[in-house]
């Protein structure tokens, strides 16, 4: 309180009916400091007054309790219980003791927070919130033991439902890639139909056996390498038969053994006498012979050289032992020979590398001389360099291959975008690719010109390897782009032996009238019938990028191998001992850099009239599928636009 609240209180307590005693003056002086203290002092005078500020008809206090003061009684003009007033007429607001002590246990109790402190104290009332919520939850969540075990059943329901979903989600996901994996086409079995149903022979033939067959297709009848004279087996002798082969052959099929004359003496007609299936397969060799070594610069172009050629030997070795499983036939695995053969240079260098590097090694000699299944594997430059090493081997007789010998071998040779008529024309004046490889990539291109020095040594091995029997797999890349499409598949040189295909990588295929057109050619020449030129002037139109991976992505897909598997060891009915050995036709052949594009179409237009000619009820059925498909063809590239643009004029021909 002020001084100035201090001398009004001093006037007011010397007024009338004051005592000048000094118990009563320490008293009022005490009280002079504070409200509270006021109250004190009017206590302390009713000791000695005991009607000072009280009504007239009030005598005394009752237990403690103090009696209000008389509004007109002059003590109290200036102030009331708990009010007062200053100098200037503002009042003062103040309590009693007892109200005091109460409003400082309530502040010790509840502290006065600050903004600051009242922000610091949200998250804990958010934590209490959340405490009360959980609260509740449990208490909603306590349920009686049914209720609990009907919701254990709904989420076991959910759960199975939750897992059909995810197995449909899977079965669609594997429908979808499905259409996305590679292919190898045209399919084997759908070019040579007689081949899966000589494949469902009721007898297993062993390796003494053989099945007899004319050329008219006519009834195949068994017969034992022991009897000489063909004689129809008794039944007893059939029995026995059964026997014998069945430890060595059962579950294997066959359509084609050796021919004998004793058929043709008895009224048949001259007999076929391929020998199919895994009968008599014993030991296997498969060798591997990588490409040409490129500079590091490249590799991802041309592919890694160092371990394709044991690359390739695996992937034969697998798709092997997946054919003969298929047959159920049992190997050991001492029985299949892998033979990597590596070594860098030109052709006729690496032929010569390679044949020393197999006949010094005693082991990989032997394993070729025993076999009974012969499986070579190539890529790129190793397409000539295996062809001239396979004939000079045949011609040093470590391969088998006469007629007449009772141990001929049969050999197979899978040639994957072999560069048998050299690269693209337009890479033979790139700067990339005679900095990085110039006498290698320089002699790949005398492969263009059949007349060149490599090439004709090229074609008296082919010449030598097809006569003798040889089963050979020409399989192009669809996006090469080094190797063109007529390359790898040897389009100049016409043969029975030779089986043409083209891998496709899933994500470039599509079911138009471009790949089906390709396929279509490869048939026909699979059957025999002139493609008139049609990969010839496809395969510029198809090239990949040179930073692609077209030309090396290929020896990883399984089925290239096993095309060549199936083609060697399930030949088709047309396919005789004569066919197999006749001499090749090589035709003249040289590539150039720009080609006529009125040739297109008058191939396509000669492609229709031979099969009309022949009168082949399946290739025409195919001829007017590949003419819907180019009626609904959309082309969005320029050279796809351009090749429907060529094909315009010969539409109603197809």
């Amino acid at each position: 309180m002020s001084s100035d609240d201090k001398g009004d209180d001093s006037l007011s307590a010397k007024g009338p009916g004051s005592v000048s005693d000094s118990a009563s003056g320490s008293a009022l002086g005490s009280a002079l400091g504070s409200g509270s203290g006021w109250t004190a002092s009017l206590k302390s005078l009713r000791q000695y007054i005991p009607t000072y500020g009280s009504k007239p008809e009030q005598s005394q206090e009752e237990d403690g309790v103090m009696a209000e003061p008389d509004p007109s009684s002059h003590q109290v003009t200036d102030y009331q219980e708990g009010e007062r007033h200053d100098i200037h007429g503002n009042t003062v607001q103040f309590c009693t003791l007892d109200q005091q002590q109460q409003q400082q246990q309530h502040k010790t109790q509840i502290p006065t927070l600050s903004s600051a402190e009242q922000l610091a104290q949200e998250p804990k009332q958010q934590q209490r919130q959340h405490q009360q919520n959980e609260q509740q939850n449990q208490q909603h969540n306590q349920q009686t033991q049914p209720q609990r075990e009907q919701q254990q059943q709904q989420q076991r329901e959910g759960n199975l439902a939750k897992d059909a979903a995810n197995k449909a989600v899977a079965t669609i996901t594997k429908a979808v890639s499905k259409t996305k994996r590679n292919l190898v086409l045209p399919d084997y079995y759908d070019q040579f139909p007689d081949v899966r149903p000589s494949l469902l022979l009721t007898v297993p033939v062993g390796q003494g056996d053989m099945t007899m067959v004319t050329q008219a297709g006519g009834v195949m009848v068994s017969s034992s390498s022991s009897d000489p004279a063909g004689t129809p087996l008794s039944l007893t002798g059939r029995v026995s038969m059964l026997f014998k082969s069945a430890a060595s052959a059962i579950g294997s099929v066959f359509s084609f053994a050796r021919s004998s004359g004793a058929l043709t003496a008895s009224g048949g007609s001259s007999l076929t006498a391929l020998p199919r299936g895994t009968q008599g397969i014993r030991k296997v060799a498969i060798l591997g012979i990588h490409g040409w070594y490129p500079r590091k610069a490249l590799r991802t172009v041309i592919g890694e050289p160092t371990g394709t050629s044991q690359k390739f030997c695996d992937e034969m070795d697998l798709a092997l032992k997946d054919y003969l499983d298929m047959h159920q036939k049992i190997l050991d695995p001492e029985d299949i020979v892998k033979i990597p053969l590596e070594g860098e240079g030109k052709v006729l260098e690496r032929v010569e590398l390679l044949y020393q590097n197999l006949v010094r090694n005693h082991a990989w000699r032997r394993a070729v001389q025993e076999a009974d299944l012969v499986l070579v594997a190539t890529h790129s430059q190793g397409t000539p360099t295996s062809i001239l090493l396979v004939a000079r081997l045949i011609e040093e007789g470590l391969l088998r291959v006469q007629e007449d010998d009772p141990m001929m071998q049969r050999i197979g040779i899978l040639t994957m975008a072999g560069i048998s008529h050299g690269p693209f024309p337009f890479l033979k004046g790139n700067l990339i690719v005679r900095w990085f490889e110039a006498e290698a990539a320089g002699e790949l291109f005398e492969f263009m010109d059949s007349e060149s020095h490599i090439a004709r040594k090229y074609r008296d091995g082919l010449r030598t390897v097809l006569s003798s029997g040889v089963r050979m797999t020409c399989v192009a890349s669809l996006e090469d782009q080094v190797v063109p499409l007529y390359s790898a598949v040897m389009t100049s040189i016409h043969h029975p032996s030779i089986v043409r295909a083209v891998y496709i990588d899933g994500t470039s295929y599509q079911n138009d009238f471009l790949i089906n057109l390709i396929a279509f050619s490869l048939r026909l020449r699979n059957t025999g019938v002139d493609d008139h030129g049609i990969l010839v002037h496809l395969s510029e139109v198809i090239a990949g990028s040179l930073y692609g991976e077209g030309h090396s992505t290929i020896y990883d897909e399984r089925e290239v191998y096993m095309l060549s598997i199936r083609s060697l060891l399930e030949p088709p009915a047309s396919l005789t001992p004569e066919r197999a050995r006749s001499e090749p036709i090589l035709n003249p052949f040289r590539a150039k850099q720009r080609l006529n594009p009125f040739y297109l179409p008058w191939g396509m237009r000669g492609v229709a009239d031979e099969i009309m000619a022949r009168g082949d009820q399946i290739l025409i059925k195919e001829l007017e599928r590949v003419k819907k498909l180019y009626n609904d063809w959309n082309p969005v590239s320029k050279a796809m636009k351009e090749i429907k643009f060529r094909l315009e004029p010969v539409r109603s021909k197809l």
